[in-house]
C-alpha cells in the first residue's frame, strides 16, 4: 500500500485594514515600539477597542525587535481568540512559545481546542517569513511542535494526539524531545500502554530515539509487567543507535526484585514452593543482569546496588547483601537512606532484631531519617523476639522523632505486652508528649478492642 500523500499547508489572508481598524493598529504599534517599552497597565485603555482582527494584523506588523513578546501576550485575553493567539505562536521563538502556552493553554477548554488547532495550521504559511529568514511552511514546525510538547507537558494526552495525527497529516513531525515529553506524561499517568503504542507509532513515523526514550518504553513494559518484552529491548536498544546507560540496567533489576516481592505468602505448601521457586529465578535472573552490567562495563551506581540488596534482602540471602556491600564500598559509593532501609528489611525478616536495631542506630547516625515503614518493621521483630525493653526503646525514639503509629501496629505492640505481663513496660511512654498524643489511654487498659480510636498524626 502506497504512503499516504501529506496534505498541503492551506492558504490564508487576512481582510486589509482601512478606515478606523489602519488608525488604531497604528497607533497602537507606535504606543507599543516607543521607547522604553510601555508598561503593561498603559495597554489597559486600548483594550476595548482591540478586536481579534485588529490584534492579528498589528501581531503580523510588529517585529521582535520592534516590540516585545510579553507587551504582545498580555493584549490576549483569557481564553485567547484563536486567530491572533495561532498568530503569536508562530511569530515567537519556541520558547517564548512554550512560556506562552503554559499560561494561556489551561485556559482553552477541550472543545475549543481544536479550532485553536486549526488557525495554527490555518496561518502557517501567512506567518511563515519569519526574522530569522524562515520562509514556506517550515514556520508551522516550531509551532505545532512546541504546542504539541505544552500539551503532554500539560498531561493533556487527547489534545497532544489531536496535534500528532495533524502535524502527520501535513507531513510534520516533532522532535524526539518532545515525544519524549509524552511518554514521560503517560507514564506519570500510569497508562505505560499509551506509552508503548506512542512509540511504535514513533518508529513508524521514523523518528529515532534516544537514550531517555529507550529508559521510558523499558520502564512502560516493567510497569505493565511484560518483563520478557523489557529484555528485548534491552537487547535491541544498540541496534537503534542508543547507548543502554545504568538507568536502562536498574529499571530491569528493579523491576525482576519487585515481581519477585510481589509473590506474597500462600497458603498451601506447594504455592508455597512454587513462589520461593519464582523469587530464586527472578534473584538469578536479576543477578544476570548486574553479571551482563560488569560485562558491559556499565557503571554501577547506589541504585543498582539498592535494587539488588532490596531484592536479595526480601529473599533472606543475606552473605549474599553482605558480599554487595563489600562491593560497594570497593566501589567507593556510601550508602543512602535506602540501602540502610533495604538492610533493615533483611534482618528483621531473618529474625535479627538486634542487628536491625545496630543498622536503624548507624543510620540516623548517618544523618538519615528513618520513616514509619522501618520502624513498624523493627518494632514488629522486637516484638516476635519478645525482646520488649528493646521495643519499647524503638517505639520511644520514633515518637520523638512526631511519627505516629498505626491501629494495626499499636494492637500488635499492646497485645504481646499484654500476653507478657509486661505492660508496666509502656508506662514510661505515657511521659512523653507525643506518647499521650499518639497513644489513646484505652490502649494502657486494654479496652482498646472495643474501642475505635483515631491516632492523630502531626
Amino acid at each position: 500500500m502506497p504512503p499516504r500523500r501529506a496534505l498541503p499547508l492551506p492558504h490564508f489572508t487576512l481582510p486589509p485594514l482601512a478606515g478606523e481598524d489602519l488608525l488604531f493598529v497604528t497607533a497602537l504599534r507606535s504606543h507599543l515600539s516607543s521607547t522604553p517599552p510601555p508598561a503593561t497597565a498603559s495597554l489597559s485603555r486600548f483594550l476595548p477597542q482591540l478586536s481579534p482582527l485588529r490584534l492579528s494584523h498589528l501581531i503580523l506588523l510588529a517585529t521582535p525587535s520592534e516590540v516585545p513578546h510579553n507587551l504582545l501576550a498580555s493584549l490576549l485575553p483569557p481564553p485567547p481568540p484563536p486567530l491572533p493567539f495561532a498568530l503569536l505562536l508562530h511569530s515567537l521563538r519556541p520558547r517564548c512559545s512554550a512560556e506562552l502556552l503554559a499560561s494561556l493553554l489551561p485556559s482553552v477548554s477541550h472543545h475549543a481546542f481544536p479550532d485553536l488547532l486549526h488557525h495554527v495550521v490555518l496561518t502557517a504559511r501567512l506567518a511563515a517569513p519569519r526574522p530569522d529568514g524562515g520562509s514556506g511552511g517550515g514556520g508551522a514546525v516550531p509551532a505545532l511542535s512546541v504546542l504539541f510538547s505544552a500539551c503532554a507537558r500539560g498531561k493533556k494526552l487527547s489534545q497532544a494526539t489531536l496535534v500528532f495525527r495533524t502535524m502527520r497529516a501535513h507531513g510534520l513531525l516533532p522532535r524526539v524531545e518532545g515525544c519524549n515529553v509524552f511518554i514521560s506524561a503517560a507514564l506519570s499517568l500510569k497508562r505505560p500502554e499509551i506509552a508503548v503504542s506512542f512509540f511504535r507509532e514513533m518508529r513508524r513515523c521514523r523518528i529515532s530515539p534516544n537514550t531517555f526514550t529507550a529508559n521510558m518504553l523499558l520502564r512502560a513494559f516493567c510497569d505493565m509487567g511484560r518483563i520478557a518484552d523489557a529484555c528485548e529491548v534491552l537487547d535491541k536498544i544498540p541496534e537503534w543507535g542508543v547507548d543502554r546507560t545504568t538507568v536502562s540496567f536498574n529499571t530491569l533489576i528493579a523491576a525482576y526484585c519487585r515481581e519477585g516481592d510481589d509473590a506474597g505468602p500462600a497458603v498451601q505448601l506447594k504455592k508455597k514452593m512454587e513462589q520461593q521457586g519464582l523469587e530464586q529465578r527472578t534473584s538469578t535472573t536479576a543477578s544476570r543482569v548486574h553479571e551482563e552490567m560488569a560485562r558491559n562495563r556499565v557503571e554501577l551506581d547506589i541504585v543498582t546496588y539498592n535494587t539488588l540488596i532490596l531484592g536479595l534482602c526480601n529473599e533472606g540471602k543475606m552473605k549474599k547483601v553482605e558480599h554487595l556491600l563489600r562491593e560497594l564500598e570497593t566501589a567507593k559509593l556510601e550508602r543512602n537512606a535506602s540501602t540502610f532501609s533495604a538492610l533493615i528489611i533483611g534482618w528483621c525478616k531473618m529474625q535479627n532484631s538486634e542487628r536491625a536495631l545496630q543498622l536503624l542506630n548507624a543510620m540516623k547516625k548517618s544523618g538519615f531519617h528513618p520513616n514509619y515503614p522501618t520502624y513498624k518493621m523493627v518494632i514488629s521483630s522486637f516484638c516476635k523476639n519478645k525482646d520488649f525493653e528493646g521495643v519499647i526503646d524503638v517505639m520511644r525514639d520514633m515518637l520523638e522523632r512526631c511519627i505516629a503509629p498505626d491501629k494495626a501496629l499499636l494492637h500488635e505492640f499492646f497485645d504481646d505486652l499484654w500476653k507478657a505481663q509486661k505492660l508496666h513496660l509502656a508506662e514510661s511512654l505515657q511521659s512523653l508528649y507525643n506518647g499521650v498524643k499518639f497513644i489513646p489511654v484505652v490502649y494502657y487498659s486494654g479496652d482498646y478492642r472495643n474501642k475505635d480510636e483515631v491516632v492523630t498524626k502531626c
